[in-house]
């Protein structure tokens, strides 16, 4: 594979945060196994840094692992100085560690983290590894955080395209993503799709025999483009054909039962990150609705890759990354074709079947070690790491 790759791995998510302890520190985890040296530049959010056992064993497994923490402090408010506050401190960070690891890569997870390595003024030679995330812009327009094209929304929207323009690699979570980003710049540079993925240690399908108290289970946050009334209403009725209960495990439980998870038919409850996996095995399938808006094309759920490792067949609405090319044709779920009663029954016969056949939890978790497993995406960013230095290292033809 070549000399040992060097590399500054910026994430404004934070490191203690239950995303950054799923999607960030694993993958840094797993690079570094594999003999990269990494050096991790996260935002911390006060209220989680004052957790002194969680930051102490976070930076005992760092340590252990060989990879150099940078913590930044993350600012909330007011909204834009604070984020331009650590964008200017995260600028400063990055240009530090390069020059003092020797860093020939710096990979950024999201567009803030790109910005920040953008105008670090770094050496020609340093590649930028951008790690599309999303598409930022239309996810914030379209939940109303800003108003569609306004100053904050172009002013985003160009720092978008500088991101792409400068970007010498790429990374995206679906296919579908792809075609996006070559409208936007025709000429890509090296590109991989890694969709989210999971340690399928932690995720795993019961033991034969053992007991299944629930229907369907859902699992993660309520609100913005997660449909919470209507994905009560189809488990509802789903629940009722099924002739089981539903298990909702969300931090927001009182939005749950807003949208009607009565006692009578569902349980809603919150959970710590560790202990989903137990809960999933309890269920026969899983169920998430997302708004089906363009920014949507760029999601790959972490949900999907847990149930599918868990052995759980999914339920899920169309427009969503690239679940309409996934689920059905892998037979390893069924899609609603509109929010309502009918598609919710016609859904329901079809998850229905699937559960009767003794082959689709083998097909759910095959396929989760096909595409969605850690140790998969770990290998896809080594490669890619690799070739990007690679590049760099080329003479320039004269």
């Amino acid at each position: 594979m070549g000399p040992q790759v060097r590399a500054v791995y910026v994430s404004y998510d934070g490191a203690l945060d239950p995303l950054g302890a799923s999607q960030v520190v694993p993958y840094i985890l797993g690079l570094a196994a594999r003999g990269a040296r990494m050096s991790l530049i996260s935002f911390e959010k006060p209220e989680r840094w004052v957790d002194t056992g969680a930051r102490k064993a976070l930076q005992e497994r760092l340590n252990a692992a060989g990879v150099s923490w940078s913590p930044l402090v993350y600012h909330r408010r007011p909204r834009l100085p604070a984020t331009m506050l650590d964008i200017v401190a995260g600028r400063l960070r990055i240009r530090r560690l390069v020059r003092g690891s020797g860093a020939s890569l710096v990979h950024c997870r999201g567009d803030i983290a790109m910005a920040m390595a953008r105008w670090a003024r770094l050496a020609p030679q340093v590649r930028l590894l951008y790690d599309v995330r999303g598409f930022f812009a239309d996810e914030r327009a379209e939940s109303g955080s800003w108003r569609p094209g306004g100053l904050l929304d172009r002013l985003v929207r160009g720092i978008e395209a500088g991101n792409l323009q400068s970007a010498h690699g790429i990374v995206v979570l679906t296919e579908t993503a792809v075609s996006v980003l070559a409208q936007r710049r025709p000429s890509l540079p090296p590109l991989r799709v890694i969709p989210t993925c999971v340690d399928l240690s932690l995720f795993s399908p019961p033991e034969p025999g053992a007991p299944r108290d629930y229907a369907l289970a859902y699992s993660g946050s309520l609100g913005t483009w997660y449909m919470a009334n209507e994905m009560v209403a189809f488990a509802r009725v789903a629940s009722a054909s099924l002739r089981g209960r539903t298990l909702f495990l969300t931090p927001q439980t009182e939005e749950a039962r807003r949208a009607g998870a009565t006692p009578d038919w569902a349980e809603v409850r919150s959970v710590a990150p560790a202990e989903v996996p137990r809960w999933l095995r309890r269920a026969r399938a899983a169920f998430f609705f997302y708004s089906p808006t363009p920014a949507r094309r760029a999601t790959c759920p972490t949900k999907l890759a847990e149930s599918l490792a868990t052995g759980l067949p999914i339920v899920a609405n169309r427009g969503v990354g690239d679940l309409d090319s996934i689920l059905e044709s892998e037979g390893v779920g069924v899609q609603v074709e509109s929010f309502t009663e009918e598609a919710y029954r016609g859904a329901a016969v079809r998850l229905a079947s699937l559960l009767r056949d003794v082959g689709t939890t083998a097909r759910c978790r095959g396929l989760a070690e096909k595409r969605y497993s850690l140790a998969s995406g770990v290998a896809a960013y080594h490669d890619l790491y690799h070739a990007l230095v690679r590049e760099a290292s080329r003479p320039a033809l004269v």
